[in-house]
Order: C-alpha cells, then sequence, then structure tokens
C-alpha cells in the first residue's frame, strides 16, 4: 500500500510538474514569438524607409537627368530662349539672356548627348555626359564633360552655366 501512494503522490507531481512545464513552455514561445514579429515590424518599416528612399534619389536623378537632356535638346534645335529657361536663378541674377546667347554665337552643332551617370548629394547633382558636335562635316567626341545643377527652392533642378 505504501508503495502504491509513493506512486500515485509520484504520479501527480509529475502531472503538476508537466502541466507547468507546458505552461511556462507556451508562455516563453509566445513572448519569443512576440518579440520576433515586433523585430520583424520594425526591419519593414526599415526596409519601407530604405525603399522609398531609394525610390526618391531615383526620382531626383531622373529629374535631374531630365534637365539636362532638354538644355541640350532645346540647343540642338536652338531653342535658347527654353535653354536659357534652365538656368540657375544665381546664374539669372549674374547674367542675362544676351549673355546667355553670346556664349553660343561660335559654338559648332552639336550632334548628341550621351548621357552617362548621374550624382546626387543633397541639393546637388552632377550628371557626366559624352557630347558629339560637329565642324566642317567633321565630326569630334568629348568624353566625359559633367553638368553641375542645383536644386532651386520650389524643388527643380537648374543648371550651374557660368560657375
Amino acid at each position: 500500500m505504501k508503495i502504491n501512494f509513493k506512486l500515485k503522490n509520484l504520479n501527480s507531481a509529475l502531472k503538476i510538474f508537466l502541466k507547468s512545464f507546458l505552461i511556462y513552455t507556451s508562455i516563453f514561445f509566445i513572448i519569443i514569438v512576440f518579440i520576433i514579429s515586433a523585430a520583424g515590424c520594425s526591419k519593414k518599416v526599415d526596409i519601407k524607409t530604405l525603399l522609398k528612399s531609394k525610390l526618391s534619389g531615383e526620382d531626383e536623378m531622373n529629374a535631374a537627368v531630365d534637365v539636362v537632356d532638354n538644355f541640350f535638346k532645346y540647343l540642338q534645335s536652338d531653342s535658347l530662349n527654353e535653354a536659357f529657361n534652365l538656368i540657375s536663378s544665381k546664374d539669372k541674377s549674374n547674367h542675362n539672356f544676351d549673355d546667355f546667347k553670346k556664349e553660343f554665337r561660335n559654338v559648332t552643332k552639336i550632334v548628341e548627348v550621351k548621357i552617362n551617370w548621374v550624382e546626387v548629394k543633397n541639393n546637388i547633382a552632377n550628371v557626366g555626359i559624352d557630347l558629339t558636335d560637329s565642324y566642317d562635316n567633321e565630326e569630334k567626341v568629348y568624353k566625359d564633360l559633367v553638368v553641375s545643377l542645383v536644386k532651386e527652392e520650389d524643388g527643380s533642378w537648374k543648371i550651374n552655366f557660368w560657375d
């Protein structure tokens, strides 16, 4: 009878231990899952923020490239007025449209502009180009020219022409 009593007490103690173990293990796993999911959420926010900044950076690069591309297209089509509109306000405050026209009096014909790279840092952008011009039916390529741009107060990119 004594043996049966000890086994019965041992069996009850084992059941209590197993129940307690399962409860504490479950709580532990719930806490771990909560911590991992919370960390996962913060990583999702970080990734979202990273992607958003990357995409907005690409938007800025594309906008700067568009200004350079349009500037040279205007020059190619002799639309100096439109090209002058893409000049920075600082340059326009120091020079007028006549100064701008004088710069192009003896310029050869631009045949092609190839944009190679762009770099944007805060409110400054640099665009690397290769320019092909023509003079007396001969073409010449100027490689690795850098066009500098500044971001105006209205958020638009403008070319630093005289600086």
